[in-house]
């Protein structure tokens, strides 16, 4: 049995970046964020060193490394509408865990960490589904984790923020509970 699954992005909030290329058409991550740059910041209203910053910005984001290995979705919060400009990650893994005790063992894959709160979300396509926060020690001081996690017909979703900025995690939770939330998952 296969688990598959679609979001339903809002782009108003979330862009879409490849994990590697070619990517939709793209053979490069330069050719992807020109294009990027010339929907989000029409020539005509934005200063070319802003247009120049953005794109340095998005070369940069399609280009790193994800937190953990084998990530399956990359979305960049538009940094164009004044939020703080953060990535999060989607993984998948093969699970048949589904107690919400075995899900925060699960949240904790790859960073270890100190479970800060826990919460149980509703109105998701999955059979159980929580949010995780996360403290982890880092050589450079202490960051957060936030993990929206999923689990359903054999499959875990895990879609996460990591950062050392506690006010961007406040702020971006939020939308980042959306994005999970618009996941839709089909078994086949």
């Amino acid at each position: 049995m296969t688990l598959e699954y679609t979001v339903d992005l809002d782009y108003a909030v979330w862009i879409p970046v490849p994990l590697e290329f070619p990517w939709n058409g793209y053979d490069t991550a330069l050719a992807w964020a020109a294009d990027l740059t010339s929907d989000l910041l029409p020539e005509r209203r934005v200063p070319e060193e802003v247009r120049r910053a953005f794109a340095a910005t998005a070369v940069e984001r399609a280009v790193m490394d994800s937190p953990l290995p084998e990530a399956i979705e990359r979305f960049w919060r538009r940094p164009d509408s004044g939020a703080p400009d953060r990535l999060v990650h989607l993984y998948a893994i093969a699970s048949h865990e589904t107690a919400a005790e075995e899900l925060v063992e699960l949240a904790r894959t790859g960073v270890g960490g100190f479970v800060q709160s826990v919460a149980v979300l509703e109105d998701t396509a999955f059979s159980v589904a929580l949010r995780v926060a996360l403290l982890i020690e880092l050589p450079q001081g202490v960051a957060s984790v936030t993990r929206v996690i999923g689990a359903r017909d054999g499959t875990v979703l895990l879609l996460e923020l990591i950062d050392d900025d506690p006010h961007a995690i406040a702020l971006l939770t939020p939308e980042i509970e959306g994005l999970f939330r618009s996941i839709r998952l089909r078994t086949v």
